[in-house]
């Protein structure tokens, strides 16, 4: 794989709308080491890292894409307790602005591992992103969350909530998400469709990138949205009247959220590698669960703390939508269940099995069998 990834800029439509959430550097990558050498931000003209001409001396270069919200938690503890340095390779990072952008890269050949949601991870497996599940990131991520008014007609209405909405106000309440196809988009989709009974006709879903989903909300112009940590936690902090009124658990009991997914030629080729990706993610799940508020002021560094103040990351890591593992055989049935949905949605026509998903066996190779 030397020598493929040489494009130093993210091209997704997204990424404009979320250079803030990563720290005014949205559309540059940079390997880690080159990062920590102090030699910044990569500029068009050098290339002098890609193939590990930088700090990383000979060494192959790998790029990983991922997304700087909460599901993503062990990207952020890694990051900062420079583990990648362990491995033999440069990891130069991509950020973007939701997962389908991100597996839209995928797509194009321009990634080689992904911190991504499972839901446009699933679509770009069933549309032939050669790519396995190799570890979970965190279960029940979603939080519904809605201003007053909404929330009145759903104490009083329940399922009806979104139609009596609509007679009363002269309009459907508006619902802002995560892109097309992410995970808190689906999620919300399903939970109007399975559980509600309900067309999602019955609402305005607006999807946008993290940064923009928060400013809809604290604006007032939505009504709800499906989010996930720290939207959830910063627009109730920030505006009271967003508060959250359903999480996961009842709507989709052990729903999965984010997972490590590497592209199968290094599966295939490279598993001593993959092995140590695996080792590194598990080793920072344990720190994140023994040390919350730590793992949560890293999330505030990696994020910038002018976007993640380090106060609301330190909240929203107390969240009952922060429940960080790395098990995959966790996330095994309610992942073919998103399949099924896609399959209904029509984004997809593959009926994926466990096995055209995951490969357990390298979580289970650090672990002695399992946690």
């Amino acid at each position: 794989m030397s020598g493929k990834y040489c494009n130093l800029f993210v091209t997704d439509s997204y990424t404009a709308q979320y250079d803030r959430m990563t720290d005014n550097k949205a559309e540059t990558t940079v390997s880690r080491r080159q990062y920590l050498a102090g030699t910044g931000v990569v500029g068009v003209g050098s290339l002098a890292g890609c193939l590990g001409g930088g700090g990383g001396g000979n060494a192959e270069t790998l790029t990983l894409g991922t997304i700087n919200v909460f599901p993503m938690m062990q990207y952020f503890v890694i990051e900062r307790q420079g583990w990648y340095d362990e491995l033999d390779v440069n990891i130069e990072v991509k950020t973007f602005g939701g997962g389908p952008p991100l597996v839209q890269a995928y797509q194009s050949g321009t990634l080689d591992l992904a911190y991504v949601g499972i839901s446009p991870g699933l679509v770009g497996l069933a549309n032939g992103v050669d790519s396995t599940v190799v570890a979970a990131n965190v279960l029940e991520p979603n939080v519904m969350v809605a201003n007053g008014t909404f929330r009145d007609y759903w104490e009083e209405y329940g399922a009806e909530a979104f139609a009596q909405f609509r007679e009363q106000e002269g309009r459907k309440p508006t619902f802002a998400t995560l892109p097309a196809g992410s995970t808190p988009d689906v999620f919300l989709r399903y939970w109007l469709q399975e559980k509600l009974g309900l067309s999602t006709d019955a609402v305005e879903i607006v999807g946008q990138s993290p940064s923009a989903l928060q400013s809809t909300l604290l604006s007032g112009n939505a009504d709800g949205g499906s989010v996930i940590e720290p939207i959830a936690t910063r627009t109730a902090r920030d505006d009271g009247s967003i508060e959250p009124f359903r999480y996961a658990e009842p709507i989709m009991p052990g729903q999965p959220g984010a997972v490590l997914q590497p592209e199968q030629t290094l599966v295939d080729d490279r598993p001593g590698l993959v092995e140590e990706l695996v080792d590194i993610h598990v080793r920072a799940t344990g720190f994140i669960n023994n040390d919350r508020l730590a793992a949560a002021d890293m999330a505030s560094e990696v994020v910038g703390t002018d976007v993640l103040p380090a106060e609301i990351a330190r909240e929203a890591i107390q969240s009952r939508a922060a429940t960080f593992i790395s098990d995959p055989r966790q996330v095994v049935d309610k992942s073919l269940v998103y399949n099924e949905f896609h399959q209904q949605l029509g984004n997809v026509d593959t009926d994926l099995a466990e096995s055209d998903v995951f490969d357990h066996s390298f979580y289970e190779g650090v672990t002695d069998g399992g946690e």
